[in-house]
């Protein structure tokens, strides 16, 4: 900003901003020079430096009366000190406050690629109406209007120079389309979120999360253990994550680290390098493993191509050829666990699985698994803490990490990923001011899995619980009290076992025909409420409506609470009133019952997009039949207990529609095996050769496209469920029929079908 002016026939100089205090002092031109400028050396003065031109705000301090002013009395050097450099402050802290929430209110619904995409689009749309929407931004800063289409008005100011104003800022800034909101910032579908940067990832940082929520002591409710010799790990979760344990009275106990199944060490396996094939074993993933994941191939992105593979790339990225030292342990878990499912699907895949094959990939899926545990383990112990790492590296890690359980049948460890999933995803996701797209996205896929996994989980220690006996005295309805377990948010930190009810007044929590606010949906992770959720992203993730995998959660807690009812109802303080509550349960099952027959006579349409080809449209049609068919059968097997020979009708319609989603599958050449759900719950309840064959081909089949232990279980439980019931049948005895609960619990094993 230095240089001449001139005024008449004098020459003013000008003076540069940031000069040395010692040229500001003397009114001389500054070069500005550091560490000292030229004109001080010239003239042989000390230059005295230079002052910071950013000024932090700091709180004021008492005057120190070290100095004194001309006229001899003390001068306040703190604040002349502030009173130095050329910055001033313009907002008060609440005034920023304001402007970011307004900012980030208009964004953070969409990625930043997309606004500037959209960016692009307005302004190289030439056609566009005059009354549209030029102005991005709540401030109308970002103007895209231009005058050549003379619709520029000029105006007059208070100084008499004219001023050119845009129809858009004489209307005020449209932000919003009629639509509602742009397409580009849309909600409504995940096909709009990319793999980069979005705006929630800058605004919805948890970094003023109050720390009494990262103190408070969760409790776990009854065990949720599958082994005696679990009980430790499970208190902790599979992680050994150290976390407050409430004793018999309610208070808080030191923190007690509790330790996790690990995979004996092996001196062979230790050796592999996993990194020498992540560039294949990534690719594998993205382009075979995803497809065999999920239930029925759709056009919307997987979860896992949007989120996990591109973290796992840039962690890649990261740890070889970039050189990176600030690489959490989440995003490491999350590398490590999908090159784990890679090898493993190429280990155990039928199609390419030889010896060979089984000898190379094996040690790889085994030591990459055992890493991405031990990541895992260490950043929930050290990284759950703000800014250590965020909370969606930590959430798709344990999703991942569970999906590899999952699909190499590693029961105990799926059942620790859950609860310490849960556990995370109260601590750090459900207390954020404003949950992202991406973290509802987790949210979505961490629900799933815990629905689909408990609906066949029988495991549980059905003895009653202090909890539950103080439901049943008051016959399963609201009370007054508040539960000492609610944070001051109003929202529960007790981990869910599945094993309570909710209790609502009138059981206003079936009814199914009333929309959830906002609150209730982003916070009912596992679909307590039966009521729909408009931005719910079931049917864009799995191809399923929300209703169905509602419908699952409590049908399934419905059974676990009347489990457990009928072990209480043998304790004399009980029996006075049992009667009561029993019918309290009956009018829930009642109520469930009508929902579940509701949704099954509905008219199944499929919610795939239109984009997509006919034939996938039909597929998922299909599988919506037998998804609603199997409901039918699981509510009255785990409810009523009915005989087998009365759901055969339900068992036809799953095993036909199920036999038409596969044909339409391969007359469109997609891999996809289905999901092994209704098949095992159809299965069981197959009491006849036609129709146990038909099933067994249609699983071989599903196996065969992705070699899952998930099939191969629920092959070995519906055999042993037959040959119980035939051999039922043939002593005539007055018991019940042996049913897929009687042998699980019985040989303690858990079929997860997620």
């Amino acid at each position: 900003m230095g240089g001449s002016k001139t005024t008449g026939n004098r020459t003013r100089r000008t003076h540069a901003l940031g000069a040395c205090k010692t040229c500001r002092r003397r009114h001389a031109k500054c070069d500005q020079r550091r560490p000292k400028c030229q004109m001080c050396r010239a003239s042989g003065v000390a230059c005295e430096g230079f002052a910071d031109d950013i000024r932090w705000v700091a709180a004021r301090k008492q005057a120190s009366p070290s100095r004194t002013s001309r006229d001899g009395k003390p001068r306040d050097v703190d604040r002349d000190r502030d009173r130095q450099g050329p910055r001033r402050v313009l907002y008060t802290e609440q005034s920023r406050l304001s402007m970011s929430d307004s900012l980030s209110a208009e964004l953070v619904s969409g990625s930043i690629d997309a606004s500037l995409a959209e960016i692009d689009v307005r302004a190289r749309d030439s056609d566009r109406a005059a009354e549209g929407s030029i102005v991005v931004g709540p401030f109308a800063v970002l103007d895209l209007s231009s005058t050549s289409h003379g619709d520029a008005v000029a105006e007059v100011d208070e100084a008499g120079e004219k001023e050119v104003v845009s129809p858009s800022r004489m209307s005020g800034p449209l932000v919003e389309s009629s639509s509602g909101v742009s397409p580009s910032l849309s909600q409504e579908s995940i096909a709009y979120m990319n793999d980069l940067l979005q705006w929630s990832d800058l605004f919805s940082l948890d970094l003023q999360m109050p720390d009494s929520l990262m103190s408070t002591a969760f409790d776990i409710g009854d065990a949720l253990v599958l082994e005696p010799g679990a009980q430790a790990a499970m208190n902790g979760g599979a992680m050994g994550m150290t976390d407050p344990v409430l004793d018999a009275d309610g208070e808080l106990n030191e923190m007690h680290p509790t330790a996790i199944p690990q995979i004996p060490s092996n001196p062979h396996i230790e050796s592999v390098n996993v990194l020498a094939d992540a560039h294949f074993l990534l690719r594998h993933f993205q382009d075979h493993v995803i497809s065999r994941m999920s239930a029925i191939p759709l056009e919307q992105k997987s979860p896992w191509k949007i989120l996990n593979l591109p973290s796992a790339v840039v962690t890649f990225s990261d740890l070889t050829f970039l050189g990176s030292q600030n690489i959490s342990h989440a995003r490491l878990a999350n590398l490590y666990c999908l090159l784990a499912c890679s090898a493993l699907h190429l280990s155990v895949n039928p199609t390419t699985n030889t010896s060979e094959t089984r000898e190379h990939w094996q040690p790889i899926a085994e030591h990459a698994y055992n890493l991405a545990k031990n990541h895992m383990q260490t950043s929930l112990r050290h990284e759950t803490q703000p800014k250590a790492a965020k909370y969606k590296d930590q959430l798709m890690a344990i999703c991942a990490l569970t999906e590899f359980a999952i699909i190499s049948g590693q029961q105990q460890d799926a059942r620790c990923y859950m609860v310490d999933a849960e556990r995370l995803l109260r601590l750090r996701g459900l207390s954020k001011r404003r949950i992202s797209q991406k973290a509802r996205l987790l949210h979505h896929v961490y629900t799933w899995l815990r629905i689909v996994g408990e609906s066949t989980y029988t495991l549980h220690d059905y003895t009653p619980s202090e909890h539950f006996m103080d439901a049943l005295k008051c016959s399963f309805r609201c009370q007054n009290t508040t539960v000492h377990s609610t944070t001051t948010t109003g929202h529960s930190t007790r981990l869910d076992d599945f094993l309570r009810l909710a209790r609502c007044p009138s059981d206003s929590d079936l009814n199914i025909h009333e929309p959830k606010s906002q609150d209730v949906g982003l916070h009912d992770i596992h679909l307590q409420d039966s009521r729909s959720y408009p931005d719910t992203l079931y049917h864009q993730i799995y191809g399923i409506p929300e209703a169905w995998l509602s419908l699952v959660s409590q049908t399934t807690r419905l059974a676990n609470v009347m489990e457990t009812f009928r072990v209480a109802r043998r304790t004399p303080q009980v029996r006075k009133a049992s009667i009561e509550a029993w019918d309290a349960l009956h009018r829930r099952s009642a109520r469930l019952e009508n929902m579940v027959c509701a949704l099954t006579s509905r008219k199944v349409e499929s919610t795939a997009s239109p984009r997509g080809s006919e034939v996938c449209a039909k597929a998922h049609e299909y599988l919506l039949q037998a998804l609603n068919a199997a409901l039918v059968i699981f509510f009255y097997r785990r409810i009523r207990d009915v005989h087998p020979l009365i759901l055969e009708g339900h068992v036809d319609k799953v095993v036909s529609s199920l036999s038409r989603f596969d044909a339409a599958l391969t007359g469109a050449g997609q891999t996809g095996p289905g999901t092994a759900w209704p098949l095992f719950i159809a299965g069981c309840e197959a009491t006849t050769l036609e129709r146990r064959w038909e099933i067994l081909k249609l699983l071989e089949k599903g196996e065969a496209r992705c070699g899952f232990a998930g099939f191969g279980m629920a092959r070995d439980v519906m055999k042993e469920v037959w040959k119980q019931q035939d051999e039922h049948i043939t002593s005539s005895c007055g018991e019940s029929v042996p049913t897929w609960l009687d042998v699980t619990k019985r040989r303690q094993i858990w079929p997860i079908l997620a």
